[in-house]
C-alpha cells in the first residue's frame, strides 16, 4: 500500500473515493474537536455599569448570526439573510466563507462567554476539516457552489489556515499546527512560481488533474484566462487580483513565524512580490510619484485594504522596515477616501473608471470598514504609529452601528412581519451589511458579517492589554478582564472609571479631542496629578480593587461632510455620532425600510442632564485571551 502524506502525519484518517477527501477515524479528529475543549473558559460575575457600548454585548449578537447564518445540510454554506420590504433567506448558500464563521467564533466566544450553539460551532468545524484532501487542498464537496464539485479554491484553504490558528490558540492542542502544515503544504505545491515572483490564478479553482477552472460566477469585467499571469488589478470578475492572493500568503507567513518553514516564507515573499509589482497599483507618475512605491491604489476598497493586512504580516515575518511604511502609506490613502471620524468609506474607489455603476462610490461595505479598524490596529502594535482614536471613531460611528442589534427597530423595517417571519429576523441579529451615511440596508451579507465579527474583536482586545504588571487602556471603551474593568460613561458624560485587579501601574490614553489640560483623576477618591508620556496618563503604585476615575469635558459640536453628492450636518458628542442631517435620504424615497445607523432620540434627556444610564450586567473575563492574527 502507497503511505500518503495525511497518512504518515496523522496516522488516523482514511481517503475516501469521493474527491479524495479526508474523514475522521476514531478518535483522531474527535478528539481535537471535543465539546468541552471549545467552552469558554474565565469568571463570570455580576456588576452594575453604565449603559453605554459594549463590544461583548455585540460578541453575543455575533454569535448568533455566525452560528445560524450556516446551512448545516450543505456543508455548512453560507447564506445572505433579509429583513425589510421581504423576509427571506437568500438561498445563493456560498462556501467560500464558512470558514470565516470558523475563525471568528473562538474570538467571540473569549469575548463574552456564550455557550450559545457550540454544538453547531463544533460540527461546522468538524465538517469544513472532513473536506480536506491528501494534498492539502480543500475541495468543494458538492455542486451548486462557485465552483465545481472537487476543486479547491487556494483563497479557501488560506482562510482555513487563520480559522485553526485561532483554534489552536484558544486550546494549545499541537496538533492543530500538523492539519495547518497539510495545508500550507499544498499552498506551496499549487502556487504558480515566474521568475522572482509567484500567484494563485484570481477566482479560478485547482482541478484533480492540476488545471484551474475559472469561476462560476460568470464572465470577467476585464479578460482573464487562468492560468496566465495577471496584468493589472482590476481584471477578472471581483475586480482586484491582490484580494485572491491575500488569505494564502499571509497564512504561509504566519505558518513561518510558527514553524520556521523556510520553503513557506519563500512562496510568501514571491507573491508578495507579485501583489507589488506596479500593475497591481495605480500609476501615479504624471503625480511625480511612482504610486507602486507608496500604496497607491484604487477599486474595491475591501479588497484592497484586506491585500494589506497580508502585506503587513510579511513585512513583520521578514522583519522589513520598507515592506511596513508601504501598508502605512496604503491606509493613509484608504483615510483620504473616506470619513475617519464617522467611519465611512466607499465601496469602490473610482469606480467608473473600471467600468463599475457609481452607486458602489455611495455605499460602505461591511467588509471595508472592518478592514480599517483591524488595520489601524495592527498598525499601531507594529509600531508605525497610533492609530486608537481611528479605531474609536470607526468602532463607535460604523462598525458597532452597522451591526443589527435592535430586533424590534428591525421589526420596524419590515413593516408588521408575519408570525412565520419571526424565525428569520432573529437569525438577522448580529449581522452586518452595507450602509450609506445614515442607514444600513436590512440584509445581512454572508462576507460583511464574520469580517464586522472580527473587528469588533480587534476593537476590543485593544481596549487594553496586560503585561508583567502594568495594564493599559488605549480606548475608552467597557471592558471586563482579569486584569482591570472599564467603565465607560461616553458619550453621556465624560467619564471614565478603571477597576483594578492586579495592575501596579496603568497607562490610560486620553483622546486626541480631549485637552490634557482639562483631565482630572481620583484614585481611591482622592485627587491625584498623574505624569503624562504622550496622550498616556502613568498611573503608579496602585492596590488591587483601587478604583481610578478620569473626568474631562464633554461637549456637543456639529460639523459638515460631504460623502457622495450630498453634504451632511453631522452632530459629535465626544468622539461619537449622535445625529446625522439628512438621516435618511434614499433613491426610492421608502425610508421606512432602511435600517437607520444613528437613534440616539430616547438619550436626549439624557446628554442635557450629563448622565448616563445605568444597568445590570453579567460579564465574563476569559482566562485566555487569543492573540490576534
Amino acid at each position: 500500500m502507497k503511505w500518503n502524506y495525511a497518512y504518515i502525519v496523522f496516522g488516523l484518517v482514511a481517503i475516501t473515493a469521493n474527491g479524495g477527501a479526508v474523514r475522521a477515524a476514531e478518535p483522531g479528529l474527535d478528539q481535537l474537536l471535543d465539546l468541552n475543549k471549545i467552552e469558554p473558559q474565565g469568571r463570570y460575575y455580576d456588576a452594575v455599569a453604565p449603559d453605554t457600548l459594549d463590544l461583548a454585548d455585540r460578541a453575543e449578537d455575533a454569535i448568533n448570526v455566525l452560528t445560524r447564518s450556516v446551512n448545516p445540510r450543505k456543508f455548512y454554506a453560507v447564506h445572505g439573510l433579509a429583513f425589510g420590504p421581504k423576509v427571506e433567506i437568500q438561498e445563493d448558500d456560498n462556501w467560500d466563507l464558512p470558514f470565516k464563521h470558523a475563525r471568528a467564533l473562538p474570538a467571540m466566544r473569549a469575548m463574552c462567554g456564550s455557550r450559545r450553539n457550540l454544538d453547531i460551532e463544533l460540527d461546522m468545524m468538524r465538517t469544513l476539516m472532513n473536506q480536506i484532501s491528501e494534498a492539502g487542498t480543500i475541495p468543494y464537496p458538492a455542486d451548486g457552489f462557485h465552483h465545481p464539485r472537487g476543486n479547491s479554491l487556494p483563497w479557501v484553504d488560506g482562510l482555513a489556515v487563520l480559522a485553526m490558528l485561532n483554534w489552536h490558540e484558544r486550546d494549545r492542542d499541537p496538533r492543530w499546527l500538523d492539519w495547518i502544515g497539510l495545508i500550507c503544504k499544498g499552498l506551496k505545491d499549487s502556487v504558480i512560481e515566474v521568475e522572482d515572483r509567484a500567484f494563485y490564478p484570481p477566482e479560478s479553482s485547482l482541478q484533480p488533474d492540476g488545471d484551474w477552472h475559472w469561476t462560476l460566477r460568470g464572465d470577467p469585467m476585464y479578460a482573464y484566462h487562468p492560468p496566465d499571469e495577471p496584468r493589472f488589478d482590476q481584471q477578472g470578475g471581483e475586480g482586484s487580483i491582490k484580494f485572491e492572493q491575500a488569505p494564502s500568503y499571509r497564512a504561509l507567513a504566519k505558518y513561518y513565524e510558527l514553524t520556521g518553514d523556510e520553503r513557506a516564507m519563500e512562496v510568501a515573499r514571491k507573491i508578495g512580490r507579485f501583489v507589488l509589482k506596479p500593475g497591481m497599483w495605480e500609476d501615479t507618475s504624471e503625480e511625480g510619484y511612482p504610486g507602486h512605491e507608496h500604496g497607491m491604489w484604487a477599486g474595491h476598497f475591501h479588497a484592497n485594504v484586506t491585500n494589506l493586512h497580508s502585506l503587513l504580516d510579511l513585512a513583520v515575518a521578514d522583519d522589513n522596515a520598507w515592506l511596513k511604511q508601504f501598508v502605512r502609506e496604503g491606509y493613509d490613502h484608504a483615510i483620504r477616501n473616506g470619513v475617519v471620524r464617522m467611519g465611512w468609506f466607499p465601496m469602490w474607489t473610482v469606480p467608473e473608471k473600471y467600468k463599475r455603476g457609481k452607486d458602489l462610490h455611495m455605499e460602505t461595505e461591511g467588509c471595508g470598514i472592518a478592514d480599517m479598524v483591524i488595520l489601524a490596529v495592527k498598525l499601531t502594535d507594529a509600531g508605525l504609529g497610533d492609530y486608537w482614536d481611528d479605531v474609536d471613531t470607526m468602532v463607535r460611528n460604523r462598525l458597532a452601528p452597522s451591526q443589527f442589534s435592535d430586533l424590534d427597530l428591525m421589526r420596524r423595517c419590515s413593516k408588521e412581519p408575519k408570525a412565520e417571519d419571526e424565525e428569520i429576523l432573529s437569525r438577522c441579529v448580529g449581522g452586518f451589511s452595507v450602509s450609506r451615511a445614515g442607514y444600513a440596508h436590512p440584509s445581512v451579507w454572508g462576507c460583511c458579517t464574520p469580517n464586522g465579527c472580527y473587528a469588533l474583536y480587534y476593537a476590543w482586545h485593544g481596549i487594553t492589554r496586560f503585561d508583567s504588571g502594568v495594564a493599559i487602556v488605549n480606548l475608552f471603551l467597557n471592558r471586563s478582564s482579569a486584569w482591570m474593568d472599564i467603565d465607560s460613561y461616553l458619550p453621556y458624560e465624560g467619564k471614565v472609571v478603571l477597576h483594578n485587579k492586579k495592575a501596579h501601574s496603568a497607562l490610560a490614553r486620553i483622546p486626541s479631542w480631549v485637552a490634557k489640560s482639562q483631565v482630572k483623576c481620583t484614585v481611591d477618591g482622592k485627587e491625584v496629578t498623574p505624569a503624562w508620556t504622550g496622550r498616556y496618563l502613568v498611573l503608579n503604585e496602585l492596590e488591587e480593587g483601587a478604583e481610578i476615575v478620569l473626568t474631562f469635558p464633554l461637549e456637543t459640536r456639529a460639523d459638515e461632510y460631504f460623502i457622495h453628492d450630498k453634504t451632511y450636518t453631522v452632530n459629535f458628542r465626544g468622539s461619537t455620532v449622535i445625529d446625522i442631517s439628512p438621516a435618511i435620504a434614499t433613491d426610492d424615497g421608502r425610508e421606512e425600510w432602511y435600517y437607520p445607523l444613528y437613534h440616539w432620540d430616547d438619550a436626549k434627556d439624557d446628554f442635557e442632564a450629563g448622565k448616563a444610564p445605568m444597568k445590570n450586567v453579567k460579564r465574563f473575563a476569559a482566562a485566555r485571551v487569543i492573540p490576534l492574527q
